[in-house]
């Protein structure tokens, strides 16, 4: 505990109390005088390996030696050391009554992290009384920006709670509390319009306005109602014809809703009217954000989806290949999240696909069989393209072909596979090249899975 505390405080304030430091793994490397200094540079022992009670007793530890001016920096640098616990920490060992500026200050940067770590019930109290403190100063436009804030988290909380009752099967209540949501978003655009001389509060203006659409047509999306979900994204994706006068920061986070809204709005199109080249539009749309950072369950999902309904429809071959390849990208980053999410690595992942129980595996995943494979394939091939020294696209154009053919390296062997693709493949360079990476391949599967 003492350890997590001398770091925090080194970094907080630029030394160490001498009795904090005296009990702490760091005591032979202080340098002291009054006080201590810490001369190391890596701090990684706040994030690897410690429980979030440990976190939060060094946390804790630190309040009690620091000012209440000193809480809205240390807050900042917990959540720049994605401590979420110390956050926490704070949230449980500060006063919301705390009186004037100060106070005020205090309980709206703590509502900010606490909303950043979906710990919206808890935000929600601190920006009210941070709203509560600025009305009483006649601070009205920062009265009002809590305000705001106050109802985006509700908002937020409610969509939670909407998607475990669709998890549960009772539809007709998240419906009820997705419309609820909606209306937060639509009435913090009133407030947020009220915090004048705020510039972030235009920028939330607009994505609260798109908020309450998207939202909308999240739902509409994932109960099938294509027609209604459309609609929804179409307004979310128009607010963004009439922003003006956004710093960049602020116009990159609009532009990234509007662009998200504009993918599925795409993905919508090409499911009513099945053209492969919208789909395919779409996915291209997606797989953008993706490269652009943004790199969740909506995003790879979309692209997913985009692809796949891409690949279904098309006829050509050349068309297919370069489909598949940008289907099997957004595969992957599809899965490494969730392999992330569920097993920590792709290391222990492959762990259990080595069992050989892929069906269970599928199933635990939300995939199919094949896809589960082409993901372990996909990241097999990549792996080996980069030792080669090989391009990226070269990698997915292989396994476009393998996977648009059905061909599966963990259930073929190579001239099995090299036979099929001679019927698509003419330059026989390009085959060659194939061969040897297919051996290198099935080489590297046959040792994942233990054969």
């Amino acid at each position: 505990m003492n350890s997590i505390a001398s770091v925090i405080m080194q970094l907080l304030k630029g030394f160490v109390p001498k009795d904090l430091v005296s009990n702490s793994a760091f005591r032979k490397l202080a340098s002291c005088n009054e006080r201590c200094t810490l001369p190391i540079n890596d701090y990684s022992i706040i994030r690897g390996g410690l429980d979030e009670v440990s976190i939060k007793d060094g946390v804790t530890k630190v309040i009690k030696l620091i000012d209440l001016s000193d809480i809205p920096d240390l807050v900042q640098l917990l959540i720049n050391m994605d401590l979420e616990p110390g956050i926490v920490a704070i949230d449980e060992n500060v006063s919301i009554d705390i009186k004037g500026e100060l106070g005020a200050r205090v309980n709206e940067v703590l509502g900010v992290a606490l909303y950043s770590i979906a710990a919206y019930d808890n935000a929600i109290t601190r920006f009210s009384a941070a709203a509560a403190v600025y009305e009483g100063l006649g601070n009205v436009s920062k009265a009002r920006f809590m305000e705001a804030m106050s109802k985006i988290a509700r908002a937020e909380e409610l969509r939670v709670k909407a998607s475990r009752l669709h998890e549960e099967g009772d539809h007709d209540a998240e419906r009820s509390i997705i419309e609820d949501a909606s209306k937060l978003y639509a009435s913090s655009v009133v407030n947020f319009r009220e915090a004048v001389g705020i510039e972030e509060a235009r920028a939330n203006e607009v994505l609260s306005m798109m908020d309450s659409s998207e939202v909308l047509a999240n739902y509409y999306f994932t109960h099938g109602d294509i027609t209604r979900a459309m609609q929804y994204y179409d307004t979310c994706r128009s607010a963004l014809n009439n922003v003006q006068g956004l710093s960049e920061d602020y116009w990159s986070a609009v532009k990234i809703k509007g662009d998200l809204c504009s993918a599925f709005f795409l993905l919508c199109k090409a499911i009513e009217e099945g053209d492969w080249r919208t789909y395919e539009e779409a996915g291209d749309k997606f797989l953008e954000l993706i490269n652009e950072g943004l790199i969740d369950e909506l995003t790879t999902e979309g692209a997913v989806m985009s692809y796949r309904g891409a690949i279904d429809n098309v006829e050509e071959i050349d068309d297919a290949v370069r489909i598949y390849s940008k289907y099997v990208k957004a595969v992957s980053k599809y899965f490494d999240g969730i392999v992330k999410d569920r097993y920590g690595d792709f290391k222990a992942f492959i762990e259990e696909f080595r069992k050989g129980d892929y069906e269970n595996l599928a199933h635990v995943l939300n995939t199919d069989v094949n896809t589960l494979k082409l993901y372990v394939v996909g990241k097999v091939i990549m792996d080996v393209v980069r030792e080669e020294g090989l391009s990226e696209d070269t990698a997915l154009e292989v396994l476009a072909y393998l996977a648009g053919l059905g061909l599966n390296p963990l259930d073929m062997g190579v001239d099995e596979m090299m036979e099929e693709l001679h019927g698509f493949i003419v330059d026989e360079d390009f085959l060659n090249k194939v061969r040897d990476l297919l051996i290198k391949i099935k080489d590297r599967l046959n040792n994942i899975i233990g054969r």
